[in-house]
């Protein structure tokens, strides 16, 4: 459950959690630092919680491309690393943007994981919706935001749809 998720995180971000006390463990801070209620605490949960949305379809986009083309391109004089960059990353795009899609389309409506370990203004759009409709009582602005979330996610889906649109009449 992602609200377990957060508040182990809650418990390991804190001022005497396993985080900065590691951290001074090692010498690598002199005092701890302040991960909780924050931007910083946010990027780091959310990141934990939604790396494997990107991974898994990056990963089965990389696991159908052929080792012979890297081969290929070593046996005609490329070296490896750009052989990486020149032949293998260009096939990976679809994952990428499959992957990058799929999280942008969960972050965006994220409430509960800024909600606990974020400061005041750290707050994304979905806590907005939920204080004008649970406290505010605006109906029209809940709206207006919940439509603009949704214009956010058309627009990245129509680009991603051209983007790999292109990709495939080119390959």
């Amino acid at each position: 459950s992602i609200l377990v998720r957060v508040a182990a995180w809650i418990v390991l971000l804190q001022s005497a959690g396993l985080v900065n006390r590691s951290l001074m463990g090692l010498g690598l801070i002199d005092q701890p630092l302040a991960l909780l209620f924050n931007r910083t605490g946010v990027i780091i949960a959310m990141v934990h919680i939604l790396l494997p949305f990107m991974i898994l379809p990056l990963y089965s986009v990389m696991k159908s491309v052929p080792g012979t083309y890297l081969r290929a391109a070593v046996s005609l004089g490329s070296p490896p690393l750009a052989a990486f960059f020149r032949v293998y990353v260009p096939q990976t795009y679809p994952g990428i943007g499959a992957g990058a899609l799929l999280v942008f389309i969960l972050s965006i409506g994220y409430y509960v994981t800024p909600a606990l370990l974020g400061g005041a203004d750290d707050q994304m759009l979905s806590y907005y919706i939920a204080q004008y409709t649970n406290v505010n009582v605006n109906w029209g602005m809940a709206c207006a935001l919940g439509a603009l979330l949704l214009a956010a996610t058309l627009v990245l889906y129509a680009i991603y749809r051209r983007v790999v649109k292109s990709e495939l009449s080119m390959g």
